[in-house]
């Protein structure tokens, strides 16, 4: 379960960098990581982000715990690809043969996944999603999309506390759930996923009322209260992002890194 990514306000590190700072070193992150053929590079990209992390005034093994969900699955990415590549020199066997090919493919699969989920998930915890909207309006992109975006990110913690609502009020009725069975999933479906819905289809259905009464779309561009400047922080984040791409085409240029 994501327990605790979202926006958190501060003052330091990426938080003083602007939206589209913290969108171009998100981008820098993801080009090395996909653009990389080797594995130093990808394990030297992890220390940055956790590195940033702690700058940003989150502690790390915080952030870790919060995505440990992340690390489970890049464990299972490993071993799947380390059981399934047959090529390279056999170093064991554990029934099936383990080679120096399939461990290498599993470390870059499971390196690949865990930095751009971890990269994505500082980015949503420094960022403010109302000025990342308004920057996306600054673009040119129409306004609507950028609500549409504030939208999807205000609906994720919503869902998560009204998931704690109705498991707090099942353990108040002594409702006990359980997934281990098809009964079980039936009745965590009946007790849990349906309120939840119902809960945000009238919280879906309130907003759309609101925005009717605010005649929200009858002009075709709309004011913005705060205008964004490109301010030293900023430029530190271009830096880190000519870094990261330097980084890349040495990579490139060095198939083992």
């Amino acid at each position: 379960m994501i327990s605790r990514i979202a926006y958190r306000n501060g003052t330091r590190g990426l938080h003083r960098v602007s939206p589209a700072g913290n969108a171009l070193v998100l981008t820098g992150f993801l080009v090395v990581v996909l653009a990389s053929p080797g594995v130093l590079v990808k394990i030297g990209t992890l220390g940055l982000v956790l590195l940033l992390t702690t700058l940003s005034g989150e502690q790390v093994g915080t952030f870790l715990r919060n995505i440990r969900f992340v690390l489970v699955f890049a464990l299972v990415l490993f071993i799947a690809q380390a059981l399934s590549v047959r090529e390279g020199t056999v170093l064991f066997s554990i029934g099936l043969p383990i080679t120096d090919e399939g461990l290498l493919a599993g470390a870059q699969m499971a390196l690949r996944f865990f930095v751009i989920l971890s990269a994505s998930f500082l980015f949503v915890l420094v960022t403010d999603p109302d000025r990342l909207a308004q920057s996306i309006v600054r673009l040119g992109i129409p306004y609507r999309y950028g609500f549409i975006f504030i939208l999807a990110l205000r609906f994720v913690p919503f869902f998560r506390q009204e998931l704690r609502t109705v498991r707090e009020a099942q353990r108040v009725r002594g409702v006990q759930i359980s997934v281990r069975s098809l009964s079980g999933l039936r009745r965590a479906i009946r007790y849990t996923f349906v309120p939840v819905l119902v809960s945000g289809v009238m919280r879906v259905d309130s907003i759309a009322m609101s925005m009717k009464g605010r005649c929200f779309g009858l002009h075709p561009r709309r004011t913005i209260t705060r205008k964004g400047r490109w301010g030293p922080m900023d430029w530190v984040a271009a830096a880190l992002f000519v870094v990261l791409i330097g980084m890349t085409a040495v990579a490139r240029r060095f198939a083992w890194l």
